[in-house]
């Protein structure tokens, strides 16, 4: 008979959150909570060590309340799970479990195994890019193990255990059936203190905390005690799935900027809300320093960033590439990491001057991956015309308002190209609000139009362009962030309702 054996692996020197897997949650040490759920339904478990000296509270702990447990090298996790699967057959399967990720149980393990054995495959995980960091699981057979160990010496294959297997066996990515879906809301996982925090809450009155199905408490983390309310929609059908609120990042820096607490308090409100992008430029003062300083990585690891560049300035091609290269490094060492999913040059006039040196340098991060898309900011239509001329342009950026309207016409010239869409200038940079016959007109246009204020009209009328993916916000406080949040969840306006507001607003504007 085919056994199966969870190995959980474990250490207590974990770098964001040192001594995690003995911190109490429901009673007992995460990895005493995170074996038994596991084994909850008969599967064999053994937890994994280190030999480190102070791997011994884990060992003796385990001990203590009789769940097996073994040490090995701290490096070498992937002779680790050999050691620790030694006595089983080849075709014995083994699961792979991360001693921080308390919620997934035995029945989330069973699920994966039955969807491998109906494909005929040889090696199956969880797809944590589509489903909530938390609830990650591996399944491979003893004889695939054993090749790994013998096959590979290179250290990212040693260390992480299951890379080999997904080069060279079968492999499934896996979805369950009950995924939540928008991984960076449900995010179960214990990597920092915030997390411990949140994870605590959620098992802290139930009186059987090994036996909670999982889907109970992914439900949970859903509600308003953990997201404060309702995810913001998503209607960026590209790779990024931009969020249609993404944060201006300009509004976190200047002499107007909020403080540290605030930003910390408006980032956590944004990401629970399902706010997923943030964009911010290296004009933005030193916003991308204090994104990276206020916000708490648990936050700031489930935001991704659209990096604006400043305006070259030069005809020069190698100093055009050389500028293009030093700002995007910089953006990267200021936001603490090598990854954007996109990077937009500053006008059009620019990615096509200078032999185009500065676009072909974005080519190459994109090439390499550091980069998701590349793109511009325009101003005009013309602009628009000519940004779709660059080769591999995958995202625009532009004006567009009740105040703004030179691209609202940009829906036939966008007809079927890949390229994502984001706004700003919503509000027309607060102008919208000021005691003009503007303003005035817009609040009898929201009290016609039923709109609760002219801030709810004005997102309302940019979400109404359908080519428009995401609107680019910047918010100075927390209720601002709240309020804007709560405009994006209402219906948008209709093509006759954005008709009527041009019509209103025409003489007002031309005035």
């Amino acid at each position: 008979m085919t056994r199966t054996r969870v190995v959980v692996q474990s250490r207590l020197n974990s770098s964001r959150l040192p001594g995690k897997a003995l911190m109490t949650i429901a009673g007992m040490p995460l990895i005493e909570l995170v074996a038994r759920r596991a084994s909850r339904d008969g599967h064999e478990v053994i937890v994994a060590t280190s030999e480190e000296q102070y791997d011994t509270r884990i060992v003796d702990h385990l001990h203590r309340v009789g769940i097996p447990a073994m040490r090995g090298s701290l490096d070498d996790v992937l002779g680790r799970f050999v050691a620790a699967t030694q006595d089983l057959d080849d075709d014995d399967r083994v699961v792979r479990l991360t001693g921080d990720n308390p919620v997934g149980d035995s029945s989330l393990i069973d699920e994966l195994i039955e969807a491998m054995d109906e494909g005929g495959f040889e090696y199956g995980r969880n797809d944590v890019s589509r489903m909530p960091e938390g609830l990650g699981c591996e399944v491979f057979r003893v004889r695939d193990l054993r090749r790994a160990a013998a096959q590979t010496d290179e250290l990212y294959d040693r260390e992480h255990v299951t890379p080999w297997l997904r080069r060279n066996v079968s492999t499934l990515d896996y979805v369950p059936k009950d995924n939540p879906g928008d991984p960076e809301r449900f995010r179960c996982t214990v990597d920092v203190l915030s997390d411990y925090d949140r994870v605590c809450r959620l098992f802290a009155d139930k009186s059987d905390p090994v036996s909670v199905p999982w889907v109970d408490l992914i439900n949970e983390i859903g509600g308003s005690a953990f997201t404060a309310g309702p995810s913001v929609p998503r209607r960026d059908d590209s790779e990024l799935d931009q969020s249609v609120m993404i944060l201006g990042g300009q509004a976190f820096a200047g002499p107007q900027a909020p403080s540290s607490t605030e930003i910390r308090a408006m980032l956590a409100t944004a990401v629970n809300r399902g706010v997923n992008h943030v964009e911010v430029g290296r004009g933005d003062h030193n916003a991308e320093e204090i994104l990276h300083k206020c916000g708490e990585p648990q936050l700031t690891q489930r935001l991704h960033f659209i990096s604006r560049l400043r305006e070259i300035r030069t005809n020069d091609p190698r100093l055009a590439a050389a500028t293009v290269e030093a700002q995007l490094e910089r953006s990267f060492a200021e936001l603490g990491r090598r990854k954007a999913s996109a990077v937009l040059m500053a006008n059009v006039d620019e990615a096509h001057s200078a032999d185009g040196t500065g676009w072909h340098r974005l080519r190459d991060y994109r090439e390499s991956g550091e980069v998701g898309r590349i793109g511009v900011n325009v101003e005009s239509l013309e602009e628009l015309r000519r940004a779709l001329e660059l080769t591999d342009l995958g995202y625009v950026q532009f004006p567009l308002g009740v105040a703004d309207r030179a691209l609202s016409g940009a829906r036939e010239v966008l007809a079927d190209r890949d390229v994502v869409v984001t706004t700003h200038a919503t509000f027309a940079g607060g102008t919208v609000f000021e005691p003009t016959e503007l303003n005035r007109q817009l609040v009898l246009l929201a009290h016609e139009l039923g709109r609760a204020n002219v801030a709810d009209l004005c997102v309302a009328y940019s979400l109404g362009h359908p080519f428009v993916d995401s609107i680019a916000v910047g918010t100075r406080s927390n209720q601002q962030m709240i309020d804007d949040l709560a405009y994006c969840l209402n219906a948008p306006l209709t093509a006759d309702e954005v008709a009527l507001v041009d019509d209103r607003l025409a003489s007002v504007l031309t005035s």
